[in-house]
């Protein structure tokens, strides 16, 4: 009866400084690590200030649209010594000196190039909508490192919370087998080998503990807060939608960041080909001008000009021949689109494979985690019956044994099975581009 008061008492300060510890420890859920995580994480501070910059750069005048206006002014003075001699025989000779300011107003458009500048604007509208999709991708990569972190400390956790499970058992079999050795109705043997496979849970039990820690270390760092933070974790409900894989597949081709990237680089390569062939149109503009020019000299017969004009004009330029240098330049942007369309399509090729890969495993997880619920309730049934039994001396140690190794494989492939799926699923809403809209 004392032995029994003491294991009660036991156990009750053990649940009592579990429950303090819980109630130190704040919960952090998922959604929580992944809103932290995109509010800090440097790799999406760095992807929205090329967005920004790449928005920036968008707008007509970047590509040649409009009319450049320019004031132009200049200053000039002279010295000089002036020596004339006339057929009249008169001469001149002094030290002259002579200063010439002008100014104008200049405006420059060009009225016609081609269609350069439309391709123009167009390729930077292209890689502004790319920084976008690199903002998109770089915060697809942060969500998928802070969901993986995640639930590689549920993962580990769950190891701990199901050796817990297993060490209670293990205990109550050492408590079983010190009795009956001490009554003389069991073996020391038994009590030794109940020993060590308690030792050998109590170590595995530490080394989990320990993998605990160093996940929440590293999920800590994706999010980008203090690595020594102490948090405890939910159970997210993963595996329990049902997903169609031509459903997927028409998501993947209209959202995936990957993809639509590839496609991106298809334009910027047929957008490159038409900026090079507007180059053999000719090229039409507009040019206007406003200037005003002075001139005062103490030496020569002018001694003062001033000079206010206005003058208007177009301009055409059409080259001809340039060595074939254009002629290449076009062959060349030409390789790189079809170059830019073979990976677009080796990549959707890849993304749709890695897709129906990733949803056969998940519904192969699935159906895994099911059998296994079965399987880790029938194997605690089994050992609860077994280990009745043996208090009551109607089975001998080893069935207990075995019943032990049998529901603590049951554990260990249902936490593995849980995680398993968390990843699938995790991997097929990346590959799906669902992961974030």
């Amino acid at each position: 009866m004392d032995h029994l008061v003491k294991k009660l008492t036991f156990l009750l300060v053990l649940m009592a400084s579990q429950v303090g510890l819980i109630w130190a420890q704040p919960v952090l859920t998922l959604s929580e690590a992944i809103d932290t995580a995109l509010v800090r994480n440097l790799t999406i501070t760095v992807a929205e200030m090329g967005e920004e910059a790449a928005q920036r750069g968008v707008y007509r005048s970047a590509a040649g649209f409009g009319p450049q206006l320019s004031l132009n002014g200049n200053f000039n003075t002279t010295l000089n010594n002036v020596n004339q001699n006339f057929i009249d025989g008169r001469n001149l000779s002094r030290f002259g000196r002579a200063f010439a300011p002008n100014i104008a107003l200049v405006l420059d458009w060009t009225l016609y190039d081609g269609g350069r500048m439309q391709a123009i604007l167009d390729r930077l509208k292209v890689l502004g909508e790319t920084a976008s999709l690199d903002k998109r991708l770089a915060m697809q990569n942060v969500v998928m490192a802070t969901m993986d972190a995640y639930y590689e400390v549920v993962f580990q956790a769950s190891r701990v919370a199901y050796l817990e499970t297993i060490i209670a058992y293990y205990e109550e079999r050492l408590d079983i087998t010190e009795e009956r050795w001490q009554v003389g109705r069991g073996s020391k043997l038994d009590f030794l080998q109940a020993r060590t496979d308690l030792n050998a849970q109590l170590a595995e039990r530490s080394l989990a503990q320990g993998e605990l820690l160093t996940a929440k270390i590293a999920l800590n760092g994706v999010m980008n807060v203090p690595l020594d933070r102490d948090f405890q974790t939910t159970v997210p409900d993963r595996g329990q939608t049902v997903y169609d894989l031509d459903e997927l597949k028409e998501q993947a081709r209209l959202t995936n960041p990957v993809l639509l990237r590839g496609a991106r680089m298809e334009a910027l390569g047929r957008l490159a080909e038409v900026e090079l062939a507007a180059a053999r149109k000719p090229q039409v503009g507009f040019r206007g001008q406003a200037g005003y020019s002075y001139l005062n000299t103490n030496a020569g017969f002018l001694l003062s000009n001033q000079n206010a004009a206005l003058t208007l004009g177009l301009s055409a330029r059409w080259s001809i021949y340039d060595g074939q240098h254009l002629k290449r330049s076009e062959e060349i942007a030409h390789l790189l689109t079809e170059q830019a369309t073979v990976q677009k399509n080796s990549t959707e090729q890849a993304v749709m494979t890695d897709l129906m890969i990733a949803f056969n495993r998940y519904e192969s997880d699935r159906e895994q985690l099911a059998f296994e619920n079965e399987n880790s309730a029938l194997a605690e049934e089994n050992l609860t019956i077994s280990a009745e039994k043996f208090k009551l001396g109607a089975s001998t140690i080893l069935e207990v044994i075995e019943a032990q190794r049998s529901y603590d494989i049951a554990l260990n492939r249902l936490v593995d099975a849980e995680h398993n799926l968390r990843l699938s699923e995790l991997d097929l809403l990346v590959l799906s581009g669902s992961l974030i809209q």
